[in-house]
């Protein structure tokens, strides 16, 4: 009872405002202390605020699941399709996996920065690259996945953290089945005394085949290593690759959002210095009025009789 009491603490501290987190941890701290509950407020003082981006996905857990559930689905089905893309499947299906995924975690990179914002929080470019890394590993890994559904983030999680298992890890060398013992063909009955030498000559042709057999099972066995080392180097440049390719449509889309910005403030100007235009030609024209207003007075002044 007393952690199912401190998860639920827990997820209603996470569902607080940044700002909030503190003050209302060490409050619930120290009133599951006063009740006599320390091990409950050991674990409660224990919480962390999460940084901005991760507060920002874990409210996506709270009121985006819909979308996040889309996200979660769409990564399994890019680890299906990259395990059938390594056994020959189709290619087009992985690229159609792999653009859904992308497009489901732009979705909530916005929906998170929109949150940040009407919290009052600024929307940076660090921050929605690090929600965008977060929802990456979350559709790359069910772990990650279990821990962002949650909605109790404590940090950012980095898609290279986690991914599947290398394909070929069943390749390497199968448990207790090490090489033969050299010689072992020339155990049992026939070392026994007596034997002629067409026996000798038997054991020694079986000892040499025993030791091209541990030679060619050491071969086997390098070369499952190497082709292991080969898997994990791809998987790994796999996961920079994605990554990058994350990287490089969030700095798209936010060179595309400048220049968007660029020609709205070009219309601006230009509509400001239009403005400016009428603005001076109106204040001339004033000016044409004024002098002409003078001119008739003093002519009105000159027509008046003198006063005799």
């Amino acid at each position: 009872m007393s952690k199912l009491a401190t998860a639920q603490a827990g997820d209603e501290l996470f569902g607080l405002a940044p700002e909030e987190f503190v003050a209302a941890r060490d409050e619930l701290a120290r009133r599951l202390r006063r009740e006599g509950d320390a091990e409950a407020a050991r674990r409660v003082k224990a919480l962390r605020r999460p940084p901005l981006s991760a507060w920002a996905v874990n409210q996506l857990a709270r009121g985006q699941q819909k979308a996040l559930d889309q996200l979660l689905a769409a990564g399994e089905r890019l680890r299906a399709a990259h395990r059938s893309a390594l056994a020959g499947g189709d290619a087009a299906e992985l690229r159609a996996a792999a653009r859904a995924e992308r497009e489901a975690v732009a979705g909530l990179v916005a929906a998170a920065l929109a949150g940040l914002r009407e919290a009052g929080h600024a929307a940076t470019d660090a921050t929605r690259d690090r929600v965008a890394a977060t929802l990456h590993a979350a559709a790359a890994s069910p772990e990650a996945a279990d821990l962002v559904r949650h909605g109790r983030l404590t940090a950012d999680l980095d898609p290279s953290g986690f991914g599947t298992t290398p394909d070929d890890e069943t390749e390497a060398a199968p448990a207790g089945r090490g090489p033969r013992r050299r010689g072992a063909a020339g155990t049992g009955p026939g070392r026994g005394r007596g034997r002629g030498t067409a026996r000798a000559g038997a054991d020694a042709a079986a000892e040499g085949n025993g030791d091209r057999a541990v030679a060619a099972e050491d071969d086997a066995a390098a070369r499952r290593a190497r082709r292991a080392a080969a898997v994990a180097a791809r998987d790994d440049a796999r996961k920079r690759a994605r990554l990058a390719a994350d990287q490089a449509v969030l700095a798209t889309r936010h060179a595309e959002r400048l220049g968007r910005l660029a020609d709205q403030a070009e219309r601006e100007a230009g509509r400001a210095r239009a403005t400016a235009a009428a603005a001076i030609e109106a204040a001339s024209a004033a000016r044409e009025r004024a002098t002409r207003a003078a001119k008739d007075l003093r002519e009105a002044e000159d027509r008046i009789p003198a006063d005799h």
